[in-house]
């Protein structure tokens, strides 16, 4: 959400070997560095055409040779071994079959269409040829920090974590919100690339201008939960995130607004807010921000206490590592960059996957919790989603949260992730992206 600058002239990228927009050697960027070569650019040195970064595409493994996946996947050689990465939609019921997933849900809504790449296992992607690169800006010596907490009195000082709002859409409340902040470091005009609602029926206003909506207003319901608290006092603004998640039960629709603060009762300030149906891949519009820095909605890649004690995520994480070491660019299915960082292939792009390595053990004595956590880092992964501490993965403030959890996902350090590469997913039939549907 910060930083709205952009340095150059910023090109969409298609899937690699598809016709259209020009594509960049760093294929899976969606914004390619100010002065990256076309990857057909006779003067680029390494330039294979119709290749992902440079480089040839990997032959199929004799590995694969007889494997089809129950026709709803693709092989690939992992460490000598076959193992499928199934289609959007699947999930592997043995290393070589495929079968029908079951996807997250909420308050009676999915999380996202089970197909989103946020739902789809990733552990038979490729590791990304910068992946060690990446793990070194990171720090390989950092360790997961869960920036989540015990305490559930949003007016406490230890609230930790970004909470969220299930009402049924009869039931919601529509205050009108101003886009506004005395914050000096907040200085672009964010409605142009944000949602809200208008009028008596509560009508999507994309982009959330003042011509389209001179009285915007947002579902923010009566004793909201807001990421640090309400705040009570004029001189409490004007720092801080200060996201709202609110999921409109009845029409599966999810508001997310940033800092948002309450001069008074019944008023809001807030700096940028966006809608997502949550039935649907669609993505933001390209180059949008949302409450995310990416683009991306948080509540689907939010770690909640009651799904993680239940021994089982079935989606992706979101994690966030200082500004200054994210690179100038994007990759799918981000949406937005920040400019703090450097046009470095050291740094890793908005957007990032990565996940924890097949090598690294989960101690069979860790929590119910810890074991879901770390599995689903394994098998879904985890996204850079904004600038921030790094490896702080995101999660809901909950009574729930066990001490054990905490000392032993924190724990684990950063070498034992690698970065994802998700040309695989962009070289397939069918691949579209401005969706987050995996073909």
């Amino acid at each position: 959400m910060r930083n709205r600058a952009i340095a150059c002239a910023l090109v969409a990228l298609v899937a690699c070997g598809n016709d259209g927009p020009t594509q960049y050697a760093d294929c899976g960027l969606i914004d390619p560095p100010c002065g990256s070569a076309p990857i057909d650019a006779p003067d680029d040195p390494c330039a294979i055409p119709g290749s992902c970064d440079g480089r040839p595409p990997d032959a199929p493994s004799a590995v694969c040779t007889g494997v089809t996946c129950s026709g709803h996947g693709a092989c690939a050689d992992v460490g000598g071994a076959p193992l499928c990465q199934c289609d959007g939609g699947f999930v592997r019921d043995t290393a070589t079959t495929c079968v029908a997933a079951t996807g997250p849900t909420l308050g009676g809504c999915p999380l996202l269409p089970v197909d989103h790449v946020f739902n789809t296992p990733i552990d038979a992607l490729p590791a990304h040829a910068n992946s060690d690169a990446f793990i070194a800006t990171i720090g390989g010596t950092r360790r997961l920090h869960l920036d989540l907490g015990t305490q559930t009195d949003q007016q406490a000082a230890d609230y930790y974590g970004i909470p969220f709002n299930l009402v049924r859409g009869s039931q919601l409340t529509w205050p009108t919100v101003a886009f506004r902040s005395t914050d000096p470091g907040l200085t672009w005009d964010p409605r142009p690339e944000s949602d809200c609602a208008v009028g008596p029926t509560h009508t999507l206003a994309r982009p959330c201008t003042a011509a389209a909506a001179p009285t915007p207003t947002l579902p923010i319901p009566s004793g909201v939960l807001v990421e640090g608290g309400v705040n009570s006092a004029a001189n409490q603004q004007p720092y801080g995130d200060h996201h709202i998640l609110v999921v409109d039960t009845d029409a599966c629709w999810l508001w997310e607004a940033y800092h948002a603060y309450a001069p008074q009762p019944n008023a809001w300030n807030i700096y940028g807010a966006a809608g997502f149906d949550l039935r649907s891949n669609a993505l933001r519009p390209l180059e949008w921000t949302s409450a995310d820095a990416a683009g991306f909605p948080i509540l689907p890649l939010l770690l909640r206490a009651d799904e993680a004690s239940t021994g089982t995520i079935r989606h992706a994480l979101r994690f966030t590592i200082a500004s200054n070491k994210i690179r100038i660019g994007y990759v799918w299915p981000a949406r937005h960059l920040t400019d703090n960082g450097t046009t470095s292939t050291s740094l890793p792009p908005m957007g990032q996957l990565f996940r924890l390595k097949a090598s690294f053990t989960i101690p069979a004595n860790y929590t119910t919790q810890a074991k879901a956590i770390l599995q689903a880092m394994k098998t879904y992964g985890m996204y850079i989603a904004d600038g921030g501490s790094d490896m702080y993965v995101t999660g809901d403030p909950s009574a729930a949260w066990q001490d054990a959890t905490f000392t032993q996902v924190q724990s684990v350090a950063a070498s034992n992730f690698e970065a994802v590469d998700v040309a695989p997913i962009m070289a397939r039939p069918g691949f579209d992206v401005n969706s987050g549907r995996v073909p």
